[in-house]
């Protein structure tokens, strides 16, 4: 440490301090991806001793410049995110060291201008995104209806398409996203202008085959008719109940998919394709198609389904939605794979037994012709 600094540390005026916070926020900042952790950890500790003198003007600073970094000490991220929100904002924006408990904490605790900042983030999951829904005002939930980079839960939707009938900027930005169900598309239609009307009616029908809409409406009766028992956590328990109300696999996991449960799609299919849920999970987080294809012929999930779970495992992973398309195709070669290596085994099995009936009569024939 210099002996400026260390004078600085030993003069407990409040300028002296003030500029203390200053010195040791640029050195916090200045050479940060050379920093090594122990030595972020004890400028992160100096920091936050210091944090209550540091003028706003460099609180702002080193928050703007902490934001992006990826080596940012999460105590000290977290102390400038529960700044005023001049302060606070680009951390609250865009800092990566959060995670979804962190986030989730300041939903719950911090003003609503910090929640409309926290309403832009591309990486709220739907349960951060509900809390956000029910405890923002206005202004908040117009932000999250407006983000397009997230994914809201089919509650949170409902909420909005309510709220839309009075809010005519809110209902602009609902009708925009692009992960508006057909339920919630049809709610909105008798609140929109033909133009939308057009487009809501395009994605309810626009490229969905009669199959599509017939399993459409099958599933918004069995959502009628099951719908309490989907609320349970147990998914040995649910698809029980599934089995009893004749429901499929495929049926079931489209429901919960649809709730956003993407953990329990996994636990459910782990254990009707009768694997170890961690090791289905695993494969599924880190892309091993091969695993994750055979689980899903193995508890007969059909085509359209799996290409579902693809799509939602891209949304929740924040990976590219090309991905999801790969995996559909692949899986659909590996059906098709599979069922025609069967009926071939078939083909030469009845091949097979045809030819041991034959061989008594063969010989018989052979005897009577040599008399």
């Amino acid at each position: 440490m210099s002996n400026s600094l260390i004078e600085l540390a030993q003069d407990n005026t409040e300028g002296a301090r003030e500029r203390l916070f200053a010195q040791v926020s640029e050195l916090v900042v200045s050479n940060l991806d050379q920093r090594t952790d122990r030595e972020l950890a004890i400028f992160a500790e100096v920091i936050i001793k210091l944090y209550g003198v540091g003028s706003a003007k460099d609180r702002a600073r080193l928050a703007k410049r902490l934001a992006s970094q990826t080596n940012t000490p999460s105590e000290l991220a977290k102390r400038l995110a529960e700044d005023n929100v001049n302060v606070a904002m680009p951390v609250l924006a865009n800092c990566p060291v959060f995670s979804q408990e962190d986030l989730l904490d300041f939903v719950e605790r911090l003003s609503a201008s910090h929640l409309q900042v926290i309403a832009r983030r591309s990486d709220l999951s739907p349960q951060i995104s509900d809390v956000i829904a029910e405890r923002g005002d206005r202004p908040v939930q117009r932000i999250l209806a407006g983000n397009r980079e997230i994914k809201l839960s089919r509650e949170t939707m409902l909420k909005f398409v309510k709220l839309a009938t009075e809010d005519v900027v809110l209902r602009e930005d609902l009708c925009l996203r692009t992960d508006l169900s057909p339920t919630v598309c049809r709610q909105l239609l008798p609140l929109v202008n033909e133009e939308t009307k057009k487009r809501l009616h395009g994605i309810i029908e626009g490229s969905l085959s009669q199959d599509q809409l017939n399993q459409i409406a099958r599933l918004k009766a069995l959502r009628r008719e099951f719908g309490d028992a989907l609320t349970t956590t147990d998914m040995e328990l649910l698809w029980r109940d599934a089995e009893r109300n004749g429901i499929s696999i495929s049926e079931l996991m489209i429901l919960l998919l649809q709730d956003g449960r993407f953990n329990h799609t996994i636990e459910l299919l782990s254990a009707r394709g009768r694997i170890a849920q961690k090791a289905l999970k695993d494969a599924v987080y880190e892309g091993k198609l091969d695993l994750v294809m055979k689980t899903a012929a193995k508890a007969q999930l059909d085509t359209s389904t799996f290409a579902l779970f693809a799509k939602v495992r891209c949304d929740h992973l924040k990976i590219p939605s090309a991905r999801a398309s790969e995996w559909t195709v692949a899986y659909k070669k590996h059906i098709e794979s599979t069922a025609s290596a069967r009926q071939s085994r078939c083909g030469d099995f009845q091949a097979k037994r045809k030819e041991k009936k034959a061989k008594p009569g063969g010989e018989r024939a052979s005897r009577l012709a040599a008399m």
